[in-house]
C-alpha cells in the first residue's frame, strides 16, 4: 500500500489482517504511533481509506491506497505516525475518523479516540458502518449524521471523510434546523469584541465573530484556524 502523508500525520501501509498474528504497522515507524485496526460487519473490501486526525491543536488528513491498485479485504490494519515534535513524555488524546471507499464511493465511516503515552504502544479499533446522509458543507457534531467525537465539530465532506473543524471545550450543540455549533465556553462575550466560535459565544471554532448582544455576528472563516487570545485581548485568525 502507498503511504499517504500530510504535514502533521502519516498513514502507513494498509495491511490485511487475516487469521493468526496481525502485522505490526508501527514496527517501522520511529516516534509516537497509533496502530489502527479497521473492521466492518457490512463491508467486505475497500480500495481507499481516508483519515481525519486531530490531536492537541493539530489537524491532518491522509489517504491510503493499495500498491498497484486493487482492493484489500477487511479487517485491515494501518498506522498513524504523529509528528516527532510531540514531546516524548507527553500524554495526548488522538481523535480519528475514517472513511472506507471502493470505486470512489464511501461505503462506511467510523470514529474513535485513543490516548498516546510515551513508551507505550497505542492501538485503536474502528468499525465502519454505512454513513448517514448529511448536507455537504454543513457543520455537524460527531454522531449527528457524521462519524466522529461528539465534542468535536465537523464539516460534512460529500463523498469523503468528515473533516474536523475543532474540539468544543464546552461541548457541541446539535441544532436540527441549522448548523451545529460549539457551545460558548466562559461567557458572556463583550460587545464589540472578536471571538472564535466556542470562546464565550456559540459558533464554529474556525470562524471569527464580533460579539453583539451576547451573540456572534459577521463571522469570518479563518482559513488557517482561529486563535483564542489571552483574556482582555481579541481573538484573531491565524
Amino acid at each position: 500500500m502507498t503511504a499517504g502523508t500530510t504535514r502533521t500525520a502519516l498513514a502507513a501501509a494498509l495491511l490485511a489482517a487475516g487469521c493468526g498474528a496481525e502485522p505490526d504497522p508501527c514496527a517501522a515507524i520511529a516516534g509516537p504511533c497509533v496502530a489502527l485496526h479497521v473492521s466492518s460487519d457490512e463491508i467486505e473490501r475497500v480500495d481507499q481509506l481516508e483519515l481525519d486526525v486531530v490531536y492537541g491543536a493539530r489537524h491532518a488528513t491522509a489517504t491510503t491506497r493499495p500498491d498497484g491498485g486493487g482492493a484489500v479485504a477487511l479487517p485491515l490494519v494501518t498506522a498513524i505516525a504523529l509528528d516527532g515534535d510531540v514531546a516524548a513524555a507527553a500524554s495526548i488524546e488522538v481523535g480519528v475518523v475514517a472513511a472506507g471507499k471502493l470505486g470512489g464511493e464511501v461505503l462506511g465511516t467510523g470514529a474513535g479516540t485513543v490516548t498516546v503515552t510515551a513508551g507505550a504502544p497505542a492501538e485503536l479499533a474502528l468499525v465502519l458502518t454505512a454513513p448517514q446522509a448529511c448536507v455537504a458543507g454543513g457543520h455537524y457534531c460527531g454522531g449527528d449524521k457524521v462519524a466522529g467525537d461528539p465534542d468535536t465539530l465537523y464539516t460534512c465532506n460529500g463523498g469523503g471523510v468528515p473533516l474536523a473543524r475543532g474540539v468544543c471545550a464546552a461541548g457541541c450543540v446539535v441544532r436540527p434546523t441549522d448548523d451545529d455549533v460549539c457551545r460558548a465556553d466562559g461567557g458572556p462575550c463583550v460587545d464589540g469584541g472578536f471571538y472564535c466560535g466556542g470562546d464565550k459565544l456559540d459558533g464554529d471554532p474556525r470562524t471569527l465573530y464580533r460579539c453583539e448582544a451576547g451573540a456572534g455576528v459577521a463571522g469570518v472563516v479563518c482559513d488557517d484556524g482561529c486563535v483564542v487570545a489571552p483574556a482582555g485581548q481579541d481573538d484573531f485568525c491565524r
